[in-house]
């Protein structure tokens, strides 16, 4: 009986792992990291990185991370309020803080619009100029407690991923999403749905899965493990021109949504 209980157990997982590969080498991404929460008078840590995630590869100082110099970084408060953060170049990471933060719900955005015009022909993309954008969140907490503020009141990114689902409970005072539990995003460019775009969904623990949105735009998908998972997308935009002194063919964007998935916290009774 017990090995036949094992025996389903196992199948089971294997069957919601069978939805998840394991990554092959892609292409670098930037990506925004900070907590999931931070005290309104505490402020936010947060971080930049260049590199591919799922791969657990941080590009370093001196090598590749100096080809995203010139990112920027800003908070988008509940209040519509936004604040620019200053970054310093560490060994594998820009690094920025924020000192106080607005109680409720805060976007943190990142853009890379200074990249160098990249010849990507041999992989029959063309000659193309990339744009990067990251979006992560955090809820400002006041006085312990989660503002009923929660709502998103940021300005979309060219390319963008929005969350339609927050993983709010206030019963539990959860502010981050749980395994198990169906997160849904939009994709949008330049404020409008993107209907049939891949959207790649890279796990905590190295696995990737690959998803297309549907007509208007939206995609789901149900994390296994805990951790922090990064939503990579791309668009190419058919428009030419030159960017320091270099031609190109279009403007390949690429955005990336970081969400944390935490284990549900019992209720205090």
């Amino acid at each position: 009986m017990n090995g036949k209980r094992v025996a389903v157990g196992l199948l089971s997982v294997t069957a919601a792992m069978g939805l998840w590969c394991a990554s092959p080498a892609r292409a670098h991404f930037v990506w925004v990291e900070a907590e999931a929460t931070a005290a309104s008078e505490t402020g936010q840590p947060i971080k930049v990185y260049f590199g591919e995630y799922s791969e657990f590869l941080r590009e370093e100082r001196g090598g590749r991370l100096d080809s995203i110099d010139g990112v920027t970084l800003r908070i988008q408060d509940p209040k519509r309020g936004k604040t620019e953060v200053a970054l310093t170049k560490q060994v594998n990471h820009f690094s920025g803080s924020l000192s106080s933060c607005m109680p409720g719900r805060n976007a943190v955005v990142a853009e890379q619009a200074k990249a160098p015009v990249q010849d990507l022909r041999k992989h029959d993309l063309g000659i193309v100029k990339p744009m990067f954008y990251a979006r992560t969140y955090f809820v400002c907490m006041e006085d312990g407690r989660v503002s009923e503020h929660e709502r998103d009141q940021s300005t979309p990114l060219d390319l963008d991923m929005i969350p339609l689902t927050k993983g709010l409970n206030l019963a539990t005072g959860r502010v981050s999403h749980v395994p198990g539990g169906e997160i849904v995003v939009k994709a949008v460019f330049k404020g409008q749905p993107l209907p049939g775009t891949q959207v790649l969904v890279h796990a905590p623990i190295g696995w990737d899965k690959e998803l297309k949105t549907d007509a208007e735009g939206i995609v789901a998908f149900t994390p296994l493990w805990p951790g922090r998972y990064v939503l990579e997308i791309i668009h190419a935009e058919k428009t030419a021109g030159e960017y320091e002194g270099k031609s190109y063919e279009a403007l390949r964007h690429r955005s990336t949504l970081a969400l944390q998935v935490k284990p549900e916290r019992s209720a205090e009774k």
